[in-house]
């Protein structure tokens, strides 16, 4: 059977939309009319509009029964200049933008009820009314055809739509003074056995969501018995700018054993004075403009841990930021200004932009990883001529199994975890070390005689490796340990991290 609708018929149809208030837009929507240069310029050549369109100035002042206004030239003039207004006065400098918009969820009640009256009155088929609904073009569609290009005018940026939206999106929200009791009049009307005092329930009923369900539910006949077109117009309820996260790294040295990687806060109290995040965060925020941030890195030390060397990988999320078109001079430029700020941290490499791939390795690299470290280490009890360090050099892939550390077992549950060492080596402290750990120490009230008993362990291991624990077995919860293989007590006195091995930035 043929589901085409001859020209007359839509003549027709246009004709009688009209009569009931529908908007230019919506009469064109509701024949079929697909073309966006019909929605761009509703007095184009085409005889069917040149023939019904010759009183269009008349028919579109009274607010639309559809659309309640969305696609009329007043409500649309209003939104574009508020649009306007509130992107050039927000400060964000993005080349590309994406609308957003959100209009009542009445309008797919009274979108429903034309459907209706359109195949009542025009005796339209199944298979008609079906390729009439394939073919109507919804709202948002044909108001982003017919503003897309002014707002691109009016703030100097250009639309971007499709699988990869604009980063910057403007989002429009069109409320309706009736558009809940409208929803609530039709759904109370037609679920009677519904009845709840929970308002919260009540909201659920009448959700965008639930009147699309119930919409495809139910037949026209009972549709029309329940609902009921009112007049009235929308208003242009709030318009906001948002832009998504944008992701900046680098590595960073930590120079100090009494920083926090993170603010560290207990019982709401801020425990340290400051953080690696904030020393590293703080000036990148302030550039971008940026309401705040989230601050990533592969893994973390502890407070008493220096990073050295290269430095450990990181990235910071700049939420909604504002100022998003950074040079590289710039970006050099922040890294000058971070490290003259402070002694504590140190970025070594350049910042640059990060991408979802690149963030992805930073995540796969937890589990991939080799880390190194260097320990300073005293042996207890034990004199060190019993005491073979060598032996260490000629031990590869050993696997050792750690559980839950006694010190994070408050945070972490109780697993047992198998790492692999993939070497390691140590020596004794030269006597020029000892020299001037000595000077170091002059004032201290520390037995110089242990000075000869500290050496340099360094370990190249998979990451997630307890090295502290590994050092000191932790109550024989690490097996093997460091005191087991050397078989004397061994402690640990400093960390440092000397390498974390990922290609990165």
């Amino acid at each position: 059977m043929d589901c085409t609708i001859i020209p007359e018929t839509q003549h027709q149809m246009f004709e009688y939309l009209k009569s009931i208030n529908c908007c230019l837009s919506c009469c064109t929507r509701f024949i079929g009319t697909e073309s966006s240069e019909y929605f761009r310029n509703l007095m184009s050549d085409s005889k069917l509009l040149n023939d019904t369109l010759k009183d269009a100035n008349a028919s579109d002042n009274v607010p639309c029964i559809v659309c309640l206004g969305i696609l009329q030239h007043d409500i649309q003039q209003q939104t574009l200049k508020q649009i306007i207004d509130s992107v050039n006065s927000s400060g964000f400098d993005s080349p590309t933008f994406t609308c957003n918009l959100s209009i009542p969820a009445s309008l797919n009640l009274r979108e429903r009820y034309i459907y209706i009256s359109l195949t009542q009155k025009f005796n339209l088929s199944k298979d008609q009314l079906c390729y009439l609904k394939l073919r109507t073009q919804n709202i948002k569609e044909v108001w982003k055809m017919q503003m897309l290009s002014a707002v691109e005018a009016g703030i100097l940026k250009q639309q971007i739509s499709g699988a990869i939206p604009s980063l910057f999106s403007i989002d429009i929200t069109y409320d309706h003074a009736n558009d809940q009791e409208d929803c609530q009049k039709f759904t109370e009307s037609y679920i009677k056995n519904v009845e709840s005092k929970n308002s919260k329930h009540r909201n659920n009923i009448y959700s965008r969501n639930n009147i699309e369900k119930l919409l495809n539910n139910i037949e026209d006949d009972e549709f029309m018995k329940y609902f009921s077109l009112s007049s009235g117009h929308v208003t242009i309820g709030k318009i906001s700018c948002f832009h998504r996260g944008i992701f900046i790294g680098g590595r960073y040295k930590k120079l100090s054993r009494h920083l926090s990687q993170t603010p560290w806060y207990i019982n709401g109290e801020k425990k340290m004075e400051t953080s690696v995040q904030d020393l590293l965060c703080n000036h990148i925020v302030k550039y971008t403009n940026s309401d705040t941030l989230k601050f990533l890195s592969s893994g973390r030390e502890d407070v008493d841990v220096r990073t050295i060397n290269r430095g450990r990988p990181f990235a910071v999320e700049l939420i909604n930021p504002k100022v998003t078109i950074i040079t590289a001079e710039k970006l050099a430029e922040i890294v000058n200004e971070i490290n003259a700020s402070t002694k504590l941290v140190e970025i070594t490499s350049g910042l640059k932009f990060l991408c979802s791939g690149d963030l992805q390795k930073l995540k796969e690299g937890e589990n991939i990883k080799t880390k190194c470290y260097r320990a300073l280490c005293i042996l207890r009890h034990k004199s060190k001529d019993d005491i073979n360090l060598e032996q260490l050099s000629n031990m590869k892939n050993i696997k050792i199994i750690q559980k839950t550390p006694i010190r994070v077992l408050h945070r972490r549950p109780l697993t047992p975890r198998t790492r692999l060492l993939r070497e390691m080596r140590a020596r004794w402290l030269t006597i020029e070390e000892i020299k001037t750990a000595r000077e170091l120490f002059s004032e201290s009230r520390i037995d110089h005689n242990l000075l000869n008993h500290l050496f340099v362990f360094d370990i190249k291991t998979q990451a997630g490796t307890y090295v502290k624990e590994f050092v000191h077995g932790d109550f024989g919860r690490t097996r093997p340990n460091l005191s087991d293989i050397l078989g004397a007590e061994v402690d640990i006195v400093a960390l440092d991290v000397t390498a974390v091995n990922i290609e990165w930035p």
